[in-house]
Order: structure tokens, then C-alpha cells, then sequence
């Protein structure tokens, strides 16, 4: 009898362990040929931890070539760099100057050309009077900030520019962003690290990173188009590319990024 029943019992355990295998097999084999590549695809998207995935997404952001420094650096393509952003503040000067300054201090220049339109609409006597100090020249120097300048040296597009771009460049190193680094340029790093950003300087930042944008568009479609970026170096992407027309264009796709 007792027998009997341990025949029985190894009986009942060899049926349950014979189903759950088969459960087991027959699952996979449906998950597999019903989503097909599905499956082989969501392993692979499991591959890293999310941690590094994030840290792929935000070094690849750190390290985008920014096109217009990558063609302004390279003798094939300067001319044409100079030439484009001649035509958007209508003097070479300027434009090599601002494209000068942003290539020494690691801008990126369409960041630069947009707060300098901002600022000053590219005129270098530009000057607006606060209640106690004033802004002056291309980048809109204020007098408390740079005491060591004198008025003419305000009015002098070179150092303008050199004391502009470097400037910003400090506000987007202390700040660790664009956006906060903008804000600091505008309103001063008390007010912004105290998290009282007025909305005037929201808005500034606002007009200047939508200016920005337009001229990265811009460029990417009448210049940038025009060059292959490749082994370190530049090469023009067809043999049709010839000599810039842009300097003599005015660019109507650009009105529509600039605002009073």
C-alpha cells in the first residue's frame, strides 16, 4: 500500500513538473513569434543602466561641433562665415570681430551675434542710461561693472567685444547654463543666484535664444549645407559651391526671428 502511493505521489510531481516546463517552453515560443523582433529589440535597449544612457544623451549635447566655429576655424570655409554674418549686422567689422572673440573664448557664435543684436542692435555708440550707471557700446558695457574703461574705450567695437564675449563667457561658466547665464548677463549673478530673476530678464532671454535660432536655421540652410565636416577638416560638399552669395542677401527668413 505504501508503495502504492509513492508510485502515485512521484507520478503527480513528474505530471506537474512536465507542465510547467511545457507552460514555460510554449510562452516563449508565443512572446517570440508573436512580437517578433520586439523582443530581441527591448534587450537591447536594456543593454546599459538609465544612468548611462543619461550620461550618452548629456555628453553627447556636450560634445556637439558647433558648425560655425568648425567652418569660421577652417581658411576654406572663414570667408563665407565672415561673408554670412557681414549680411546680418551689415559691417565686416563687426562680424569678424564678434566671429573672432566667440572663436577665442569657445562661444558659440550665433549665442553671440543674437546678444549682441539684443543688446545693441549691432551699433557700436549705442547707449542706454539706468538710474545710476550706463550701458554703452556693441554688448552694452555697464560702467559699474567695467570701471577700469574709459568712455572711449566703451565706444571701441574691438574692446567692446573682447570684454562682451569674455564676459558672457564667465556668466555661462559660473552659471553652468545657458539659459542662467544669459540671465546673469542681464540682471547680475546677486539677483539671479537669490532666485529673483525679474520677467523682463525671462523675456530678454526669451528674444535672444529665438534670434539665435534663426540664425543657426539660417545658416544651416545657405552655408552650412554648402560644407562636408569630416576628419578634421573641410571640404566643400559639391563642386558647385563657388563663392558666397550672402553677403549681398538680406536674409527675409531672419525677420521673422527678430523683434523690436
Amino acid at each position: 500500500m505504501i508503495r502504492r502511493k509513492t508510485v502515485y505521489i512521484v507520478s503527480v510531481v513528474f505530471v506537474v513538473v512536465l507542465g510547467v516546463g511545457a507552460s514555460i517552453y510554449f510562452s516563449k515560443s508565443f512572446d517570440a513569434s508573436f512580437f517578433g523582433s520586439t523582443v530581441e529589440d527591448k534587450t537591447e535597449w536594456v543593454a546599459m543602466h538609465p544612468k548611462e544612457y543619461r550620461d550618452a544623451i548629456i555628453n553627447a549635447k556636450k560634445e556637439k561641433i558647433d558648425l560655425v566655429l568648425a567652418l569660421y576655424r577652417d581658411p576654406l570655409s572663414r570667408d563665407s562665415v565672415i561673408g554670412f554674418f557681414e549680411a546680418i549686422t551689415q559691417s565686416r567689422q563687426i562680424a569678424e570681430l564678434i566671429l573672432k572673440y566667440a572663436d577665442e573664448f569657445e562661444v558659440s557664435p550665433s549665442l553671440v551675434f543674437a546678444l549682441a543684436w539684443e543688446e545693441s542692435r549691432y551699433n557700436p555708440r549705442a547707449v542706454n542710461k539706468n538710474k545710476a550707471s550706463i550701458d554703452r557700446g556693441l554688448f552694452q558695457l555697464n560702467s559699474k561693472s567695467f570701471t577700469s574703461l574709459t568712455e572711449e574705450d566703451f565706444f571701441n567695437p574691438d574692446i567692446n567685444s573682447r570684454y562682451g564675449v569674455a564676459h558672457l563667457r564667465w556668466c555661462l561658466d559660473l552659471a553652468g547654463s545657458e539659459v542662467a547665464g544669459l540671465a546673469m548677463y542681464n540682471a547680475g549673478t546677486t539677483r539671479v543666484r537669490s532666485d529673483s530673476t525679474p520677467k523682463s530678464t525671462l523675456d530678454y532671454i526669451s528674444r535672444i535664444q529665438n534670434f539665435q535660432a534663426g540664425i543657426d536655421q539660417l545658416f544651416q540652410q545657405e552655408l552650412a549645407s554648402r560644407w562636408v565636416i569630416a576628419d578634421g577638416g573641410v571640404r566643400p560638399a559639391s563642386s558647385k559651391a563657388g563663392e558666397s552669395r550672402l553677403a549681398s542677401v538680406r536674409f527675409p527668413l531672419l525677420n521673422a526671428f527678430r523683434q523690436p
